[in-house]
């Protein structure tokens, strides 16, 4: 089968289509016909060796969506010709977090990453627990799906289930314009809040408008906790930290005594210097998100075939443009979520 591979680490030039064996589905597995992968900036730490301890060569693409085209012994709950999406994270399945759909959280084993610690959806077939494979709903097409987990999924549990927001509240969102960001956005909305979109260029601010913010704060040097309490005449009750090590600590000066700061990603990789006051002072609540449940997924899925969320897909290139789309997106060219066609449909 075509497969975009890297056998070292580096720019983008290490991502190179080759012929590999089609993978043979285990126990509990399916054997999931590729129709599109979702492509986003964990791609590009992993290609660049932010995470050295994986093994190479690899595959990358953790946002799959396809059909099931075999099953291994004990797999259930599917067929063949089932259209489905995956989960990025797959635990041991039988502790208490597993149990509960969050593999993320896995208490007896590192979970497994897909595309990171097994060969993931940058190629036409890819070989996935059934246990973390999600059924789609008829009016959920599979480019939709293709970022579900990544952007929704991530975004929901952030800001609903770590964030705790609730209607009447405002939350800031950094980065508002990346994939993440945008269904952040779109989810906040949903929840009844007022959203304000913080991002570094103009240009990336219309499709925050669009996306439904109430406020875009544009702030090319990502000091902009002064000027959102100007703009807003106080601070916000929660900011949902898309970017990471350059925003965080502006972060915590934008939300008020008591409020919430939630970690949703870091896309640079970098550390950052957190004084200790930043939190006591104001009794902030710092936390970190990973992924998101099943539970969550599923409920995020029959919200985009009832009309309430969409999965907005900006760019579909082909599986040989991989490359590509890793340097426009080094290079900050386009916003939103771009995804490989593989099989399609």
């Amino acid at each position: 089968m075509r497969a975009i591979r890297m056998h070292q680490f580096g720019g983008p030039d290490v991502l190179a289509e080759e012929q590999v064996p089609v993978p043979t589905p285990e126990p509990g597995q399916l054997l999931i016909e590729v129709a599109y992968c979702g492509i986003c900036r964990h791609d590009l730490l992993t290609r660049a060796g932010a995470f050295p301890s994986i093994s190479l060569p690899l595959t990358l693409g953790h946002q799959v969506s396809g059909r099931v085209v075999e099953m291994g012994p004990a797999a259930d709950g599917f067929a063949v010709g089932d259209r489905v999406m995956t989960m990025i994270y797959t635990g041991c399945g039988g502790c208490p977090s597993c149990q509960e759909g969050n593999d993320a959280l896995c208490t007896r084993t590192r979970p497994q990453f897909l595309g990171e610690d097994r060969d993931g959806g940058y190629a036409q077939f890819v070989a996935v627990d059934a246990r973390v494979t999600v059924p789609l709903p008829d009016a959920v097409s599979l480019p939709e799906a293709a970022i579900a987990t990544c952007t929704l999924g991530t975004a929901y549990h952030a800001i609903a289930t770590r964030g705790a927001l609730q209607s009447g509240e405002t939350v800031a969102i950094t980065g508002a314009s990346g994939g993440v960001g945008v269904h952040a956005v779109r989810i906040a909305r949903m929840l009844g809040a007022t959203v304000v979109g913080i991002v570094s260029s103009e240009e990336k601010a219309r499709s925050v408008e669009e996306a439904g913010a109430d406020h875009v704060l544009v702030s090319p040097t990502r000091t902009f906790a002064r000027e959102l309490r100007s703009r807003l005449g106080r601070q916000v009750d929660l900011v949902a930290d898309v970017v990471g090590a350059p925003t965080l600590r502006e972060s915590l000066h934008a939300v008020r005594p008591g409020g919430r700061v939630v970690v949703v990603g870091n896309v640079e990789g970098k550390e950052v210097s957190i004084p200790p006051a930043y939190l006591i002072l104001k009794e902030v609540a710092l936390l970190g998100t990973k992924s998101c449940t099943t539970g969550e997924m599923t409920a995020l899925l029959d919200a985009v075939a009832s009309g309430k969320l969409t999965a907005e897909v900006t760019e579909i290139v082909p599986l040989a443009g991989a490359r590509e789309v890793h340097e426009d997106m080094e290079a900050g060219r386009g916003s939103g979520r771009s995804i490989l066609e593989v099989a399609g449909g």
